[in-house]
């Protein structure tokens, strides 16, 4: 049932364009945010209670160190974690940044990383809310939530890592305790079942 769930919630490299490229047309300050969040989720795999828990603190550590540095607190099972912040993580980090000072909140350690329009902590529901909103306003054909962008980045890992063990590379980033859990990722994907069927005919 898990690599079902898997091989059908990630978006595809052209619904990825699709979405992205949809937001990042629009100029509003909470379609900024939302695209810096997407971004940030879609290049570190990190959950999105993970996200909802990053605090000022949290991200400028993490400019400075090219990692983020995961709570417990805020982790799955309380297991904490550290995640490596590409070129393209810290960008969407550091927009992050700059999006919550043009909105006036102040800059305390402690303080949320992003705000909902309530001028609270967004919740995990508040993301998921959003990531619909957005996919329905990019008419894609899928109403994807955050956790898909995990699995996207996952796939991607297993597509184009130049690894001995993209298997291992994949755990690593997604914390799994266990390489079976990854196991999920191998199955082949929408695309290349297509790609088969087609060379095959």
């Amino acid at each position: 049932m898990a690599m079902k769930r898997v091989f059908r919630r990630y978006l595809t490299s052209a619904e990825e364009r699709q979405l992205f490229g949809h937001i990042s047309s629009m100029s509003g300050i909470y379609a900024r945010r939302d695209h810096a969040w997407m971004r940030l989720l879609r290049q570190t795999g990190i959950r999105v209670g993970t996200l909802a828990g990053l605090n000022v603190f949290d991200a400028r550590q993490g400019m400075s160190t090219k990692y983020l540095d995961l709570r417990p607190e805020i982790t799955k099972r309380r297991q904490g974690g550290r995640v490596f912040l590409t070129k393209k993580g810290r960008t969407a980090l550091g927009d992050l940044l700059k999006i919550r000072k043009e909105m006036g909140y102040g800059e305390a350690a402690d303080d949320p990383l992003i705000y909902s329009r309530k001028h609270q902590r967004m919740s995990i529901r508040n993301y998921e809310a959003r990531m619909r909103y957005w996919c329905e306003s990019a008419s894609l054909e899928v109403s994807a939530s955050p956790h898909w962008l995990r699995h996207s980045l996952a796939k991607r890992i297993m597509h184009t890592s130049t690894s001995d063990d993209p298997r291992g590379v994949v755990q690593a980033v997604l914390g799994h305790r266990s390489i079976a859990s990854t196991v999920i990722y191998t199955v082949p994907d929408k695309e290349e079942v297509e790609l088969a069927m087609e060379e095959a005919g």
